[in-house]
Order: structure tokens, then sequence, then C-alpha cells
């Protein structure tokens, strides 16, 4: 089966159910007729339906208790971001250890595990990357969904569990509020590229990762892992030139040299933890602004039959779209 959806009636679990990618994919496994129960730490967000709601999160294995069905699949899309605030015990309770507890706790076990991860656990390349390529995660956010990549795939080898990783590249798409802030200062002319704009990225349009996330539980490979990426990598300043253009504005020209915004973003982030406000440059934003984070999709295409059908200008204008009809981008 190739067609990237499960059979209708299908039972499945979608954890991180309020976050970007768990809202869509719930959606569309809804659609398409399946059995949908959902995990979250913000119900209230949730447009439910059908869907049963579960309150709670991975780092609370009570939460676990409240399921009253067994599943035939399950989407772990719950994860916990590295913003700037954010340490990093707590994202190694949700992104290390919070996967391979609720691993422990399903009775009796899906017939599928899909672990969505990130490409980010490889850490900044110096070419294109596959699944094969050796990880050197930089921070903890990376770091920890490495790790919890490492517990799932032991766990499995252990107790039989039919574990699959997907490992999404730089995702974004109407209602993505955590791109909503590189599309506004583009918008308000507040952008400056670091080191030329010449760093790597791989967008990928969220409709393309909801079909390969479902490409996984019906075609993919137990104890395998998948990057799913745009049609392919792009570079800092064409990604950014599509937004300029989409929301009809100059195209940026101003630069940082990467040393300058790495000293800047060290200063702002000093004075947000002093002020307790977000600071608009960090570190870990000029890293991935200034590396390579350009895959290879082939393996995904070869053995799922994954094939990503939103272009970047496509996807870049329906993402403009949706933020400017919601009132986004004033």
């Amino acid at each position: 089966m190739t067609t990237g959806q499960l059979q209708a009636e299908t039972r499945v679990l979608v954890t991180g159910a309020t976050g970007f990618i768990g809202r869509n994919l719930a959606a569309a496994l809804l659609t398409r007729g399946c059995h949908v129960t959902v995990l979250g730490r913000h119900p209230a967000q949730l447009d439910t339906g059908d869907v049963r709601v579960v309150t709670g999160d991975l780092a609370d294995p009570d939460s676990f208790e409240r399921f009253d069905a067994p599943f035939d699949v399950v989407f772990n899309c719950a994860g916990l971001l590295g913003t700037w605030n954010t340490t990093a015990a707590e994202m190694q309770a949700v992104n290390a250890n919070g996967p391979v507890t609720l691993a422990r706790k399903l009775s009796p076990p899906p017939r599928c595990f899909v672990h969505v991860s990130t490409v980010g656990v490889s850490g900044p390349l110096t070419g294109l990357a596959d699944e094969d390529a050796p990880c050197h995660p930089v921070g903890p956010y990376q770091a920890t969904k490495l790790a919890g990549e490492r517990q799932l795939l032991e766990e499995a080898t252990g107790s039989g569990l039919p574990v699959v990783i997907a490992r999404p590249s730089f995702t974004y798409g109407p209602g993505d509020t955590h791109k909503l802030a590189l599309f506004r200062a583009v918008k308000k002319k507040r952008f400056a590229f670091v080191g030329g704009g010449r760093g790597i990225l791989h967008p990928l349009f969220i409709d393309d990762l909801v079909a390969g996330i479902q490409l996984c539980a019906v075609a993919g490979q137990a104890g395998q892992a998948y990057i799913l990426g745009g049609e392919r990598p792009v570079t800092v300043r064409e990604l950014v030139n599509e937004i300029a253009d989409a929301v009809e504005v100059p195209r940026p020209r101003l630069s940082l040299p990467v040393p300058m915004a790495r000293l800047a973003a060290t200063v702002l982030e000093l004075a947000g933890r002093l002020a307790n406000r977000p600071p608009p440059l960090t570190r870990s934003r000029v890293n991935l602004m200034s590396s390579n984070y350009g895959y290879s999709i082939a393996k995904a295409r070869s053995q799922l039959g994954y094939e990503p059908s939103v272009d970047l200008a496509t996807g870049i204008r329906r993402t403009v779209a949706a933020y400017q009809a919601a009132g986004l981008m004033q």
C-alpha cells in the first residue's frame, strides 16, 4: 500500500495533537475515516469533532492510563521545541524519555509505532546527507530528539515493537506559529541574512509531511528512519526571497557576518533573560540560518513511494494567504 493513507476504521493515537504537525495529521486521519484518539496538553485548542481527547503529555506517564482502547497505529508527534527559555531537563523528559515510556504502556502493542523526530539529529552537514550520515546534534533539542530515537529502537529490539522513525525537515505551512516570526520579519522589512544567506534549509510543506508520516505507517520498515523533505534543499536567501515576493516587499539585502550575528544573539539572549522576554535573535537561530541542513529523500521515495507535491513558491503563497486571512501579518 503506497497511497499514504491508512484504511478507514483504523484505530489510531496521535500525541502532540495541539501542535502544528499533530493537529494536521489528526485532521487528515479523521477525513480518512480512522478512529482517532489524541493526547494533548491543551485540548481546548482542538477542534475535537469525532476525536476522543485525552489531556496530558509525554512527561506525565499517568496520562497514558486514560486511554480506553488498544490502537492499531500510534503516531508520536509530541515534542518540546528548543525555545530560548526551555530547559534541557524539560526537553529530556518529553523528547528523550517520553516516547519509550509511552511505548511500554501500550497494551496490547500497536502494529506500528511511528515516531516523528527531526532531521536536526544529524547536526550541521558538510554535504547532502541521508539516513546513514553520522549524527552530531548541536544543542539540547537535537540531542534529546536523537536520544528519543535511540531509546525507542533499543526498546523495540527487546520487545519486538515495530518502530518507524520519521525525520521531517524544515516544516512550514498554514497555522504554523513557529515560522510566523520569520514571515513577519520579512513583511516588516526587519529581516537580515546571516552569512549572506548561504545557509541551506530543506523546506517541507505540511501537507507533504502529513502524507509522508502516513506512508511510514503503511509502507515503512520496522527499525528504519526516513527523511521526509520537500522537493529540494534551498539556500536561506532563496527561501526568504520567496517570502518577500509573496508578501510583496523588496527582497532583503542586509546581511550580518556569522561571528557578529552570534555575538549579537548572545547579548540579546542575556537581555531577554533579564527582561523575561524572548529575544529577537538566538544562537540556535543563527546556527540554523548559517549552516547546511540539506538532505536526500531518496530512501523515502524508493521504500515508501513518497513524493512531495507542493513546490516552494506554491507552499509559501498558501502559507502567506493563510496568515493574512487570520490577521497575523500585521
